[in-house]
């Protein structure tokens, strides 16, 4: 099965053969004018090719009728990301391998707004969106990001829904959908604009009821020490979703304002501390976000002047260890308690956050240029722990103030200042640098340069080079968390680094016809991990950990009038600093679709992703994880009279068992995933 998927991907490729001759139209829509082509790429988004990046741009539409029904499944089928889990199955898009065990490798931008969350992070509560909200993705893999402000250390993700880019006279859409594991999801956008004034808004909802199966939980290592290696458990565990979305955006003149809701509920898994999850255990990634600003212009140069409110919280309320756990008081004289309920802790915590940005874009020097400097200060402004008594083992005592699950007195306060220069050298090439200056709480500035450039060959042939540093700053769990084995923070953490080197070679066919060839290495350095501490019998974040990883990276897209392809393949060598092969990463990832209008009415897809094996860290005795092939396939059937259509999509045909690595001595099996799935969808505009 995993060798017949592969295959498929590559099937495509065998269509080169049957184009012989280069389209006499080749590029009518482009100029020789490089300055020309990058503008309207920019603006456009379209010619995306001549950005100087490493990218990949995806059309919603195409994604949904290749099959993928959130963000999370698109950014499955795109060269070189893929999708990391924990126990808590909180999700991570890993790009080329880069350290798929801390959050915030990559940045996601929505409608101009990032949208990480504080608390990790990471963006696991937009992974649901659902793709039928989604107008364009844009993943530009390794550093930087082409939207103002943003700079993701392996990779940035910038989203566009059809709210953020209606046309001038508004259309709207609508969509329902349902599938297996109780999976229901509905959603709609709405715009309409009146001469300078404009208002924007979207909403949908998602829910399923699915649970997963764990083999035997973190007490069989004795997470909670030997006494408690008997309680471990293994079987169904809640991994349900509830997540509800809302944003609106008006502008009228010079002013705009936006807001963005997200709330997003998660069965519990694996565990916060690696005890198997009860029924109705859960947590929450909740964020809002209010923004508003205007925009100006100075002589030739045009500004933008914005304040924004961001609310993150993280709360947990679940069992956290079985019935008959046996731990120490915590009130001398120290005896033994017995939980005979076991222990249930409700944990919540909420971070305000105040951002200011300006930015200022202009001529300068004969090329395009933007300044921006921003600031932000994050703080607590509630925190609870409750949990069963730790003396008596009955009952519910508040320890926010004793025993914290984070530090209630953290705060992150941010400064940075970036600029962006590009200009064209000559008609054949455009040369382009950017320097961000990061400045975070006590911690010495980090200075992130980026120089690139894009040489047209000839009007069929371009070449991009690029070398670039950047930074992550250590998230708030990593920095704050307090009183919890299996994770505690470390204050004093410093920002991961990476030196990148990229050169892309891409060769147009004709106007939808290309073929991309990038070599990168990149060097990670001080990058964060979770270390055992045996002294303190927990595990700890901690710099230390680094990687030298380098690769080549195909892909290949054919549009013909009723038939899209898209085929991508990445091969890394990645290795530890110390000779050793990275653990979690796959060294060879394949995945493509083809859609296809079989008429007027009727359109089919056929979609596939495959990895070979995934290496275990080098003190984990556990065999290698096997590689894996999932194919999934569509049907749709157009209703013009109604302006709407139907699609029905078979996820996982051959019902392929595919896992997410677990930490070594946790579970002793990996964290488990949905199998085979179908799916009805009805969407259409009015």
């Amino acid at each position: 099965m995993n060798y017949s998927s592969l295959a498929l991907l590559l099937i495509p490729f065998s269509l080169f053969a049957a184009e012989s001759e280069v389209n006499s139209n080749l590029f009518h829509n482009l100029t020789d004018d490089m300055s020309t082509i990058a503008q309207t790429a920019k603006d456009q988004r379209a010619n995306i090719d001549y950005l100087p990046f490493i990218m990949t741009v995806f059309d919603g539409e195409e994604l949904a009728h290749a099959g993928a029904s959130s963000l999370k499944e698109a950014l499955s089928l795109a060269a070189g990301v893929n999708i990391a889990s924990d126990n808590l199955s909180l999700f991570n898009p890993v790009f080329r391998g880069s350290n798929p065990v801390a959050y915030g490798q990559s940045k996601l931008i929505v409608d101009g707004i990032e949208v990480n969350d504080l608390f990790f992070d990471g963006y696991t509560a937009y992974l649901s969106m659902p793709i039928d909200m989604i107008k364009r993705i844009e993943i530009v893999r390794g550093p930087g990001s082409y939207s103002d402000g943003h700079s993701g250390y392996a990779g940035s993700i910038v989203v566009t829904t059809y709210k953020g880019e209606a046309p001038a006279d508004g259309v709207s859409r609508w969509f329902a959908s349902a599938g297996t594991y109780g999976t229901k999801k509905a959603g709609v956008s709405y715009a309409t604009r009146d001469d300078d004034f404009s208002f924007a808004a979207d909403l949908y909802t998602v829910h399923d009821s699915l649970s997963l199966t764990y083999g035997l939980d973190g007490l069989s290592n004795n997470l909670l020490g030997a006494p408690n290696a008997h309680l471990a458990r293994s079987g169904d565990a809640p991994a349900a979703t509830d997540a509800t979305m809302l944003s609106a955006s008006l502008s009228k003149g010079a002013f705009f304002a936006d807001g963005r809701l997200s709330t997003y509920r998660h069965g519990s898994g694996g565990g916060i501390n690696y005890a198997l999850a009860s029924e109705g255990d859960h947590y929450n990634i909740d964020q809002w976000q209010i923004r508003a600003g205007a925009h100006y212009n100075i002589n030739s140069f045009s500004g933008t002047l914005q304040a924004a409110v961001i609310q993150d919280s993280f709360t947990s309320h679940q069992l956290l260890a079985p019935a008959g756990l046996r731990l120490p008081s915590l009130t001398p004289p120290t005896t033994i308690v017995t939980y005979p309920d076991g222990f249930y802790g409700i944990h919540e915590a909420f971070i305000r956050t105040y951002r200011i940005n300006n930015t200022l874009a202009g001529s300068l020097l004969g090329g395009d240029t933007t300044f921006g400097i921003s600031g932000s200060w994050s703080n607590v402004t509630s925190e609870k722990t409750i949990t069963t008594d730790r003396d008596s083992g009955t009952g519910m005592t508040d320890y926010s103030t004793t025993l914290p699950f984070f530090n209630p007195k953290g705060s992150i306060n941010n400064l940075t200042a970036y600029m962006t220069y590009e200009k064209v050298i000559s008609p054949s090439l455009t040369g382009y640098g950017s320097l961000t200056i990061d400045r975070r709480n006590g911690i010495s500035p980090q200075v992130d340069p980026r120089i690139a450039a894009v040489y047209a060959i000839d009007p069929a042939n371009l070449i991009k080079f690029s070398i670039s540093r950047a930074h992550r700053n250590p998230s708030w769990q990593e920095m704050f968390t307090l009183n919890n084995k299996a994770r505690w923070g470390n204050p004093d953490l410093l920002p991961e680094t990476v030196m990148a080197y990229e050169t892309q070679f891409i060769h147009q066919f004709e106007t939808d016809h290309t073929l991309s060839v990038n070599l990168f290495h990149l060097n990670n350095n001080n990058q964060i991990y979770l270390q055992y501490n045996t002294s303190l019998a927990r595990y700890e974040y901690v710099n230390g950990s680094k990687s030298t990883i380098q690769g080549i990276e195909g892909e290949w897209r054919k549009r013909y009038d009723a038939t899209t392809f898209y085929a991508a393949y990445t091969h890394i060598w990645a290795e530890d600093g110390n000779g050793v092969t990275l653990a979690n990463a796959p060294s060879d990832t394949a995945r493509g679709f083809i859609t296809h209008s079989l008429n007027e009415n009727w359109f089919g897809s056929l979609a596939g992703r495959w990895q070979n094996k995934i290496p275990r860290a080098a003190t984990d005795t556990r065999n290698d994880m096997k590689a894996i092939g999932i194919v999934d396939t569509s049907i749709g059937y157009k209703l013009p009279y109604l302006n709407s259509e139907i699609q029905f999509t078979l996820k996982n045909i051959f019902d392929e068992k595919e896992l997410y690595p677990s930490p070594p001595n946790t579970y002793d099996g990996d964290y488990p995933s949905t199998g085979r799935a179908f799916m009805a969808t009805l969407r259409g505009t009015f």
